[in-house]
């Protein structure tokens, strides 16, 4: 977060890409937790706490529960971002920063916005 602040405040950044990516190892982590009740130690289990309320939400919907939970975190994150993180509000509300989300799809390279705020 700090080099996000960073480049946000002091380098002027215009855009944030909030990035997720096909067959996630650590969302795939936080379905298993979700699914199978699986606990993980250390710090692998606290990188997953915070993805589970988007597997949760994904749950509901239709489609791969893996890539909607993948969605659902960039979502997750980027209203984070654009709401709750105070040196980036000032910016965005000026219109000199944007927070988007995308899915990268590893087996063809292409990328697919889809939360654009």
């Amino acid at each position: 977060m700090g080099s996000i602040e960073y480049g946000v405040a002091e380098l002027g950044v215009p855009l944030i890409v909030v990035l997720g990516h096909e067959k996630c190892g650590a969302v795939q982590a936080a379905v298993s937790v979700v699914k199978e009740n699986a606990t993980f130690p250390g710090s692998i289990g606290k990188m997953i706490e915070p993805i589970v309320p988007a597997v949760l939400k994904a749950q509901g919907q239709s489609g791969d529960l893996l890539d909607n939970a993948v969605r659902e975190n960039v979502r997750r994150t980027a209203h984070r971002l654009r709401t709750a993180e105070a040196l980036l509000v000032d910016p965005i509300k000026a219109g000199k920063l944007r927070v988007v989300g995308a899915r990268y799809d590893l087996d063809d390279g292409k990328v697919e916005f889809f939360d654009e705020a």
